[in-house]
């Protein structure tokens, strides 16, 4: 019984390195896609990853941090979100990114009364 647990633990661990590499590929990219991103002064890159739009109001993420209008990231506030692109702005700088176009996510919900 040992003397296959060896195998099996080197099977196993080769199917998690193989899924984490998996997990960073979106399937639902267009060919040829490289996201656009934006580095800060500071050296940070802010890569625009979702625009979601339900019932007009826009939900994005930006590097991974789930933001509405207003909210901000570091020093940049989100002050401008349109169904392609995002305007991100602080005291300096004002920075716009964009998106491809099918990855934007539109949702209606029934409206409140």
């Amino acid at each position: 019984m040992f003397k296959y647990t060896g195998g099996i633990i080197v099977f196993l661990l080769s199917l998690t390195v193989n899924q984490g590499a998996l997990a960073q590929d979106d399937p639902t990219r267009p060919f040829n896609y490289s996201a656009t991103s934006m580095a800060t002064p500071d050296g940070k890159k802010l890569v625009l990853e979702s625009i979601i739009s339900v019932n007009d109001e826009y939900t994005v993420i930006v590097s991974g941090k789930v933001m509405k209008m207003f909210d901000y990231i570091g020093e940049y506030q989100l002050a401008e979100v349109n169904d392609q692109q995002i305007v991100l702005r602080s005291d300096k700088q004002r920075l716009t990114l964009t998106i491809f176009k099918d990855d934007i996510v539109k949702a209606s919900t029934p409206k409140e009364q």
